[in-house]
């Protein structure tokens, strides 16, 4: 039985507005991979409603009993994605490298000198530990996370491409997946709890992409990468690095402590 629906999305904001645009283009270029056909929602309408908002249609299924750990069809999902957008690049000159670059100089504006710094350090520890390896950088959903994935049984069908991004590190889905569940219902994000989600990235990284070499040290530089990423776009959103926030409160201390947890 075919129980899939259409769901309306209507923006309530010029930040959703761009939002909702970017979900419309990630999903039609989606469309076209044969390898997740059935897996994410297809554009049914897109427009502008009477007042001037913009609307997006798309297919949609009920939510059903979601699981909370990272199982197979999570890491088949997400190694399917190289089939969507994959460069092999160096760091610096990849999209995230760049991105991560042009929003510390953005935050700037609103930070601390003593946050300044913490932010330019973490870089320059991705920068360095990752100097001499080239790697894939893929398309990168951007808030894999259980509440955006439907289990169909035989496959998943994952929803909210808003955040999709391409030029990301493979290990950036499995990461947040692992870890924002933790940050968000205030449950502690500790380093054992960080290396646990590594381990957990670093089988997914060598089974989905055996074409190149994952030593413990690029490891521990993709994951601050994640880290410095999601503490930075949402403090961009919010024109401060807000400790009330209970995602950056948790990354910040990670980046603050990564002389614990990455590997020399």
């Amino acid at each position: 039985m075919n129980l899939s629906f259409g769901l309306v999305k209507t923006a309530a904001d010029e930040q959703a507005e761009l939002l909702l645009a970017r979900e419309a283009r990630w999903l039609r270029e989606l469309e076209e991979v044969r390898e997740l056909e059935g897996q994410v929602p297809r554009v049914l309408e897109e427009g502008k409603a009477p007042g001037g908002l913009r609307y997006l249609v798309i297919s949609m299924f009920p939510a059903r009993g979601e699981t909370r750990a990272f199982t197979g069809d999570h890491a088949k999902f997400l190694a399917s994605l190289r089939k969507a957008r994959l460069r092999t690049l160096e760091f610096d000159v990849s999209g995230t490298g760049q991105w991560l670059r042009y929003s510390i100089q953005r935050a700037r504006s609103f930070a601390s000198s003593r946050q300044v710094r913490t932010l330019e350090d973490s870089y320059s520890d991705c920068e360095k530990a990752l100097l001499y390896w080239t790697g894939p950088y893929v398309l990168a959903q951007g808030d894999f996370a259980p509440w955006n994935i439907r289990n169909l049984g035989s496959q998943l069908f994952v929803i909210d491409w808003g955040h999709a991004h391409a030029d990301a590190s493979p290990l950036d889905d499995v990461l947040h997946y692992l870890m924002i569940q933790r940050a968000l219902n205030s449950r502690p994000v500790t380093v054992p709890v960080l290396r646990q989600a590594m381990q957990c990235a670093t089988e997914f990284a060598v089974q989905a992409y055996p074409e190149w070499a994952w030593r413990p040290p690029v490891i521990g530089a993709l994951t601050l990468v994640y880290l410095l990423g999601i503490v930075l776009d949402r403090s961009l959103r919010n024109g401060r690095i807000e400790g009330a926030d209970r995602v950056v409160d948790a990354y910040w201390k990670l980046l603050e402590k990564r002389s614990a947890w990455m590997p020399a």
